[in-house]
Formats: structure tokens, C-alpha cells, sequence
């Protein structure tokens, strides 16, 4: 079987799940069957990843946000790489490259990571990209949804059900399951985030934007520390973005200055998962969760908002709490009965940990997006 020629296209400009996801995918797949390469629109954290990992990076940072000379520029690369595939993330590498590849031959493919409706959350920009997004659909060959959830958002929205394939996410156990450093890394960290070894410790990990719903965890947390006697409690925020004022802002209101940590953003986030007694996922909406996937994996308890793909592998009283989203009440709740019983917490981690350890392997990831490129090419 003959070598296919793979160009993934991104902004890459931040971070996030999607540019993890990408990193795992190409640095998984087989040598031997696919040459691969990236165009990243920043040249950025994310670029400079993929270079250490020795994956091919195409920068086309020169130019501006929505630059004309992007599509040329483009066209130029396509003509170069001469791809069998073109594999897509995100509206604007979406956008500029299903009109660049017109003409030019190789079968265009779009993975959605997450539902456009809360990525936007200002009216204009979403009537925008919406516009963008689904004028231009016509052009794709295939659509991979990241879960369930958004495979039928991509069906409401008139895509036919034969160019939707569900593939989760892979990930990388090896660094969650590393146990013998746990307490190694729950004393260092706890150390630095001046945490008393008895605490117990929620955490969050997550951009903060308004889809994460990272206020109400403040205002839950609050109420676990002012209405429960919770004198031990203590959570740690790991991430940044534009609420971060906001959500310090009503740290002090609440007057929690002396039991909530901003971690900032962070690159060690196996060692702070294995600091921590239990994980919290507040989100409005979630496209899949790869924090719940990355905590579960870690032997970390979770609490999680009932949406999304998140439904498909967080089942309450199972592998984790689950909360519908916007419940502060019951966020607290969770919280406090997750705090009192070491039974319940083993339970959930012993059946989190085999879901994760089933589900979401990179191997299982390379897999089946190496099968569909064969099929489609």
C-alpha cells in the first residue's frame, strides 16, 4: 500500500485540547505508512512542541488575522506538500483552507472539537463564523466528531450521516499513570502552592473562558468552605485566559484569598493531577472533557457538568459525580459528599480508570483516522 501524504492545518495559537489532540495523532501514526507535516497560523508554543516531538511545521504566522494572502499562501503550500489529505481544526483553518484547496485534489477532512454556539459567545462573532463554517461545508469529503454529542450537532445541521465518523480523542497514559512519583508530586506542589499536606484538595484545569463555567466552581467552593464547616478544603485553578480578573475578583469577594490557588498556565499537568483529592469540571458545554479523561486516568475522583460528550464516559455514580450545569446547589453537594467518603472515591477511580484505559488510547485513535484515510483516499 502506497505512503499518504497528510497536511493538518490549525491556528495554533493557543494550547488547547485540539492542539493536543493533533500532537498525539501525528506523532502516532506510522512512519512507515504516512509522511505528515502541520501549517500552524502562529508560530507559537504549539509549533515549537510539534518540532521537539520532530514533526514537519509549516508556519504561516506573516500574515494577518484574516489576511487575503493566507489563501495564496496556502495554495502554495498545498501545491508544495502535494497532500493526499488535508485534515482541518478550527473555523478559521477550516475556512481559508476549503477555498484554497479548490482545484488542487487532495480530499479535505475537518475534525470538530467543540460546538461553535459557546466557543462564540458575543452574537456578531458567532453569526460570523457560522457563516464561514457552513458556507463552505459543501466542500468537505468528511467530518470526524470528537464524540457522539457533536456528531449530532453535525447531523441537525444537515451534514449526512456517511460523512460523520466518531473517533475520540487518544491520549497518552504513560504520564498520569506514573503512581511511584505521586507522592513525590503531591509534596513538591502542594510545597509550592503553600497547601497543608492534610487538605483536601480540589482541582480544576481549564482556559478560562466563559463556556467553563469556572465562576460557578468558585461560588460552590464557597459554599462547601462557609455552610459545610469544610475547614480543610482547598482548590487549585490551573490554566489561565480573560476571566482570570474576573474569577480572582470573586475569590476576594468570597474572601477565599487564603484557600484558593491560581496555578496560572501549566505544562506539568500530570504532576498537579496527582496532587490533588479530587477533580472538578464546571463547564456549560464540552465538546468531550480531555481534562475529565486526563484526571480519570490519573486515579483522580471527578465531578463533572452532565453535557456533551462528557455524557458519554462520565456516568453518575460510576466513574464520577455528575451535576447538570449551572447547579451551584448541587455542585456543592457533590463536592462535600465526594470529600466524606473514601469508599465512594475508590469505586469511581477503580471504574474511571478502565473506561479511560478502554476508550481513549492514542493507539485507538491513530487507528481508526489511519483507517478512514485509507477508505477516503
Amino acid at each position: 500500500m502506497s505512503k499518504l501524504r497528510v497536511l493538518h492545518v490549525i491556528g495554533g495559537g493557543e494550547f488547547g485540547g485540539a492542539e493536543q489532540h493533533i500532537l498525539n495523532l501525528v506523532t502516532s501514526l506510522p512512519q512507515e505508512a504516512v509522511d505528515v507535516a502541520v501549517v500552524c497560523f502562529y508560530n507559537s508554543l504549539f509549533a515549537d512542541e510539534l518540532r521537539k516531538a520532530g514533526v514537519s511545521v509549516i508556519p504561516l504566522d506573516r500574515f494577518g488575522r484574516f489576511d487575503v494572502r493566507l489563501l495564496k499562501a496556502l495554495r502554495e503550500t498545498f501545491r508544495r506538500f502535494q497532500p493526499d489529505i488535508v485534515h482541518t481544526h478550527g473555523v478559521k483553518a477550516n475556512f481559508f483552507s476549503r477555498l484554497a484547496v479548490q482545484g488542487t485534489g487532495p480530499v479535505l477532512v475537518t475534525t470538530v472539537h467543540s460546538h461553535l454556539r459557546y466557543d462564540y459567545v458575543h452574537p456578531l462573532a458567532y453569526a460570523a463564523v457560522t457563516l464561514m463554517e457552513r458556507s463552505t461545508r459543501r466542500w468537505n469529503r468528511h467530518f470526524v466528531a470528537i464524540s457522539g454529542a457533536l456528531a449530532d450537532i453535525l447531523r441537525q445541521e444537515g451534514v449526512p450521516d456517511d460523512r460523520i465518523s466518531v473517533i475520540y480523542n487518544g491520549m497518552d497514559l504513560a504520564p498520569y499513570r506514573q503512581t511511584h512519583r505521586r507522592d513525590e508530586d503531591r509534596k513538591r506542589l502542594r510545597a509550592e502552592w503553600n497547601i497543608p499536606d492534610e487538605a483536601f484538595l480540589f482541582s480544576t484545569v481549564a482556559r478560562f473562558v466563559p463556556v467553563k463555567g469556572l465562576p460557578l466552581l468558585v461560588d460552590a467552593f464557597a459554599r462547601l468552605a462557609r455552610d459545610h464547616g469544610a475547614e480543610d478544603v482547598r482548590l487549585v485553578m490551573v490554566g489561565d485566559g480573560p476571566e482570570r480578573a474576573l474569577l480572582e475578583t470573586k475569590v476576594r469577594e468570597h474572601r477565599l484569598e487564603d484557600r484558593v490557588r491560581f496555578a496560572g498556565f501549566r505544562q506539568d499537568i500530570p504532576a498537579c493531577l496527582h496532587a490533588c483529592d479530587a477533580f472538578v469540571h464546571s463547564s456549560l458545554y464540552e465538546g468531550l472533557g480531555y481534562t475529565l479523561i486526563e484526571a480519570m486516568a490519573s486515579e483522580v475522583p471527578v465531578i463533572a457538568s452532565n453535557v456533551g460528550g462528557v455524557k458519554e464516559f462520565v456516568k453518575d455514580r460510576e466513574t464520577g459525580l455528575t451535576v447538570e450545569p449551572g447547579d451551584v446547589e448541587r455542585l456543592t453537594r457533590a463536592m462535600q459528599e465526594l470529600r466524606q467518603s473514601p469508599d465512594l472515591r475508590e469505586t469511581l477511580v477503580r471504574n474511571a480508570l478502565r473506561t479511560v484505559e478502554d476508550t481513549f488510547t492514542i493507539e485507538r485513535m491513530a487507528e481508526r483516522t489511519l483507517a478512514l484515510y485509507r477508505r477516503l483516499v
